[in-house]
C-alpha cells in the first residue's frame, strides 16, 4: 500500500486507541513508520472567505498527538476511514494511477461525534528536497466538511476476506499462465497469509495497527492486502504489457479486481475497531 494509505490507517487505529481506551503511544509521532519521510504533519480547518478566492486555513493541531487530544476534548466518539471510488478518470483507470500522489480514489478521515461527522482531506507536498533522512514531505489534514451526516462505513471483514482471497486466486492464476513466477509468488505469499494464525507482516509498514484491538481475521486481511499491493509506476505490475488484446484485457480485469479488494480490505480493517 502507499504511504498515504499507511498514514491514514495508522491515524485511525492509534487515534481510536486514544479516544476509546485512553492509550496514547508516546513516540507515535514522529517515530511511527508512516511518518518516516515527513517533516511535518498538521491539522487545519479550511474555511471559505468572502473576501478572497483562496480558502482560509487555520491551524488546529501541530501534530497527530495534539489532534487526538483535540478530538477527545471536542467529544469525538470514534475515527473512521472514508473512501469514494474515482469514476471515469480521464487519464486512466484508478488502479493504474493509485501509486502516484493524488492518484486513485478519494480517501478521507471521518471523525464521528454524537450527531454529526467532520471530514478531513489529506494534502501531501514536497517542501524540502534536501531534507536529511529523506523527510521531504509536509502533510496537512484539512477539515473540509464540518458538521455533516455520518457515514461510518462498516464493510464486513469476512466479506473483505473472501473478496481478497478470490481476487488473489484469479491474479495468481493469470500470472502463472503468463509465466511470471516472481509476480505469482507475491500473490501466493499474500494469499497464504490469509490462512496463517500468526500473519506475517510482510509489507513495509510493520506497525500500522494497535494489534491488540483487532481480530485475527482483521490482521490477516491487512497483512495480505499490504503484501499484495503491486500498483505503482515504472517496474511495477502496472507497467506490464502483453502480446494480445485479450491478454491485456484479462490483466486489466484481474488487476482491477485485486485493487478493489485491497481497498475494501483497508476500509474494513481500519473501521473494525
Amino acid at each position: 500500500m502507499t504511504g498515504i494509505h499507511a498514514q491514514l490507517v495508522s491515524l485511525t487505529s492509534y487515534g481510536n486507541a486514544f479516544l476509546q481506551a485512553g492509550e496514547l503511544i508516546d513516540d507515535f509521532y514522529p517515530m511511527h513508520s508512516s511518518f518516516q519521510f515527513c517533516n511535518n504533519v498538521d491539522f487545519k480547518s479550511i474555511k471559505k472567505s468572502f473576501f478572497s478566492s483562496a480558502p482560509k486555513e487555520v491551524l488546529l493541531a501541530r501534530d497527530p498527538a495534539d489532534w487526538f487530544r483535540l478530538l477527545k476534548k471536542d467529544g469525538c466518539k470514534k475515527i473512521r476511514l472514508y473512501y469514494h471510488r474515482a469514476e471515469n478518470q480521464p487519464s486512466g483507470e484508478e488502479h493504474k494511477l493509485a501509486g502516484m500522489v493524488g492518484g486513485g480514489g478519494t480517501w478521507m478521515i471521518e471523525t464521528i461525534y454524537r450527531r454529526h461527522s467532520n471530514y478531513w482531506f489529506n494534502r501531501w507536498a514536497v517542501t524540502d528536497k534536501a531534507a536529511p533522512g529523506g523527510k521531504i514531505w509536509s502533510v496537512s489534514y484539512g477539515m473540509i466538511d464540518k458538521a455533516q451526516p455520518t457515514t461510518d462505513a462498516q464493510p464486513d471483514i469476512r466479506e473483505a476476506y473472501s473478496l481478497l482471497d478470490q481476487a488473489l486466486a484469479a491474479i495468481t492464476d493469470f500470472a502463472g499462465r503468463q509465466q511470471l513466477p516472481e509476480w505469482a509468488n507475491v500473490f501466493k505469499k499474500a494469499r497464504a497469509i490469509l490462512s496463517n494464525d500468526s500473519p506475517e507482516k510482510a509489507y513495509y509498514h510493520q506497525d500500522l495497527l494497535v494489534d491488540k484491538y483487532y481480530s485475527l481475521i482483521a490482521r490477516q486481511v491487512l497483512s495480505a492486502a499490504g503484501t499484495a499491493w503491486v500498483f505503482g509506476g515504472m517496474g511495477s505490475w502496472n507497467d506490464l504489457g502483453f502480446n494480445t488484446a485479450e491478454e491485456n484485457k484479462t490483466c486489466n480485469e484481474v488487476s482491477e479486481g485485486l485493487y478493489a479488494a485491497i481497498n475494501q480490505s483497508i476500509l474494513a480493517v481500519a473501521n473494525s475497531y
